[in-house]
């Protein structure tokens, strides 16, 4: 709105003027009457705050401390009285006359190896061999034989005593005797020659 436009509307000009006024007016009677210091008053009433404090969860439940142990009471004392003092008594020693000493057992020792004779078996040698006709004709046959034996079983001076089934058994026994070796006779844990010793020689099929 330019200055032309408010030359045209003096009407609205004075309106205006007159509300002004009129608001000036209104305002000092408040002040007059006291109206506006209540107003004051209201307006710096003071403002109240409230803090909401957080909910916190109940704590959990804790047992209740032990009740602390009873102190026993001290025992009584017990006074025990002192039994007087033997009377010493005299006494008496008798010495007994030392014991007689047995005498001395002599040990008799056992001997390491028990005794034994010669071996019925050779511990050493050639196999016995059958005489082959006999074996042929399946003849079996029984040679008694009595050698010397000296301490390392060796054999020696043997001689055919008594023959079941024919010569060729008695020629075949001596011949393998001779070559055998045996395990000696033993007396007291030594070894030890044993004369006219008899070996009894089975021939037998099948063995």
């Amino acid at each position: 709105m330019n200055f032309t436009q408010q030359q045209k509307s003096p009407g609205r000009h004075a309106m205006g003027f007159v509300v002004v006024v009129l608001l000036h007016v209104g305002l000092i009677y408040a002040l007059v009457t006291g109206l506006g210091t209540n107003i004051v008053e209201v307006i710096k009433a003071p403002i109240e705050t409230k803090i909401i404090e957080e909910v916190k969860p109940p704590p959990p439940d804790v047992p209740p401390p032990p009740p602390p142990p009873k102190l026993a009471a001290p025992p009584p004392e017990i006074q025990i009285a002192q039994p007087p003092p033997p009377t010493p008594m005299a006494t008496v020693a008798t010495v007994a006359p030392p014991a007689p000493q047995a005498p001395p057992v002599a040990r008799v020792t056992a001997p390491s190896v028990p005794d034994s004779e010669v071996s019925a078996r050779p511990i050493a040698g050639p196999a016995m061999k059958y005489p082959p006709r006999m074996q042929d004709q399946g003849r079996e046959g029984q040679v008694e034989v009595t050698c010397d034996v000296d301490a390392e079983g060796t054999t020696s001076n043997c001689v055919v005593g008594n023959v079941v089934g024919g010569a060729a058994f008695s020629d075949a026994a001596l011949a393998w005797v001779k070559l055998q070796r045996y395990k000696p006779a033993i007396r007291n844990g030594v070894a030890i020659a044993e004369p006219h010793h008899k070996f009894n020689i089975v021939f037998k099929l099948g063995n």
